[in-house]
């Protein structure tokens, strides 16, 4: 029993649910894509430079004969987050069927994830600069949260992906996930040129430039 797994920011146990092996989540593969071209030996091999989901099953069973299955059939279904210890998550859905009708006979039963490759911190790391420089992180390649303050014409990079801000004024909050820049909640994309950088592990250069007078970089350590 690991009392560490949440579904949905919900404990198994708290639903009378026990997990009677608690797996290794495995690592994800790299994505590559093969074509074979006559006349040519082997294969031309395309390195996409992405990982494949990962599949984690757990083995559960019920600890009790009052669990509420109408309850469990609701909260074990559909997309979210799995949390397998108290460091991370990961993001997926329920991939098989569970035969809850045999489960109220036999009480054991499989409940199968098919999982984003990448698990994420279950907090934020920040990280806060007024000057160019370079600052060390310990995760793999993740997209951060910018959130800066600033006026008139600024330029912001990060490991070589520069980013503009023209006639700016106030704060402004980059999701490089999501690609969208704000500013109280408004999209701001109209001010912005470039693109939107992201974090690697080891170094990672960061050059400022105009009035910036604050700036902070929030990311989740990223696990692969």
């Amino acid at each position: 029993m690991n009392e560490n797994y949440k579904w949905k920011g919900i404990t198994f146990y708290s639903k009378g649910v026990v997990i009677e092996k608690t797996p290794i989540a495995p690592k994800a593969n790299h994505s590559f894509t093969k074509y074979n071209i006559p006349g040519r030996s082997g294969s031309l091999v395309i390195d996409n430079k992405t990982y494949n989901d990962i599949t984690l099953s757990l083995e559960c069973h019920f600890n009790s004969d009052n669990v509420n299955i109408n309850d469990i059939k609701s909260w074990l279904d559909g997309y979210g987050k799995l949390q397998i210890d108290n460091e991370k998550e990961y993001t997926g859905y329920i991939s098989n069927t569970i035969p809850f009708e045999k489960i109220t006979r036999f009480r054991k039963f499989i409940v199968q994830f098919t999982l984003h490759p990448l698990a994420k911190a279950l907090t934020a790391s920040t990280i806060s600069r007024t000057t160019s420089g370079v600052f060390t992180i310990d995760t793999f390649n993740t997209y951060p949260i910018i959130t800066m303050t600033c006026t008139g014409d600024v330029s912001v990079g990060l490991n070589g992906t520069n980013f503009t801000l023209t006639g700016a004024d106030g704060t402004y909050v980059l999701d490089c996930e999501a690609k969208v820049i704000t500013k109280n909640g408004i999209n701001q994309s109209s001010i912005m040129g470039g693109d939107f950088p992201k974090l690697v592990n080891g170094n990672n250069s960061l050059t400022l430039s105009g009035t910036i007078s604050a700036l902070t970089i929030s990311y989740y350590k990223t696990y692969l």
